[in-house]
């Protein structure tokens, strides 16, 4: 079968897309991604990376590096949709792929509301929106990476999760520390699915 189950040939330069969805881009990109969200807090150090969520960078002063780790995530999970395309094996991380796809860019239309607080429309909506794009990537990235370990790696996330809560002292570092275990399996799918 054809990596892209023949539609990239439709394209103009169908060999360009084909290099640019099966090559090292994914991988590349989801370490920029995961730097530049990170980034945000030595960029913008008003707000304590231990007790605010990631997602309030979208609101400060490094809103621009927020929003390019986010949208370079929202690439992977495109060319990871492009890898999976036409293979029928794929269909369920197909699935989870537009399920992320939605969800990333709910989580971006949707800003939260600061310190937790849930008192706007776009508020309310944002952490459904990040719980969607969050558990579609830990499923297409534990499902493309270790096909049968699906329950492994969701253990790790809460595991992840406490531990950033006891450990590093808060709601946000408890956020980061989950969102750590879908960065390395998004990575490791990236790397694998090529």
């Amino acid at each position: 079968m054809e990596p892209c189950g023949g539609w990239c040939d439709d394209w103009h330069g169908g060999t360009v897309i084909q290099r640019l969805v099966h090559g090292r881009a994914a991988e590349r990109l989801v370490l920029f991604g995961a730097a530049a969200i990170l980034g945000c807090d030595l960029l913008d150090q008003t707000l304590d990376a231990r007790i605010y969520a990631a997602s309030e960078h979208a609101l400060g002063s490094a809103a621009w590096l927020f929003h390019l780790g986010v949208g370079a995530i929202l690439v992977v999970t495109v060319l990871l949709l492009g890898r999976t395309w036409g293979i029928r094996e794929r269909s369920g991380v197909r699935r989870a792929l537009i399920l992320a796809v939605i969800g990333i860019v709910g989580l971006v239309i949707f800003p939260t509301d600061p310190g937790w607080r849930v008192a706007t429309v776009a508020g309310r909506l944002h952490p459904t929106f990040a719980i969607l794009a969050a558990g579609s990537l830990l499923f297409v990235g534990s499902r493309l990476a270790h096909p049968k370990r699906l329950i492994v790696d969701t253990v790790l996330l809460y595991g992840a999760g406490f531990a950033g809560y006891f450990l590093g002292g808060g709601a946000g570092a408890a956020e980061r520390a989950a969102l750590a275990v879908v960065g390395v399996l998004l990575f490791l799918a990236a790397r694998r699915s090529r």
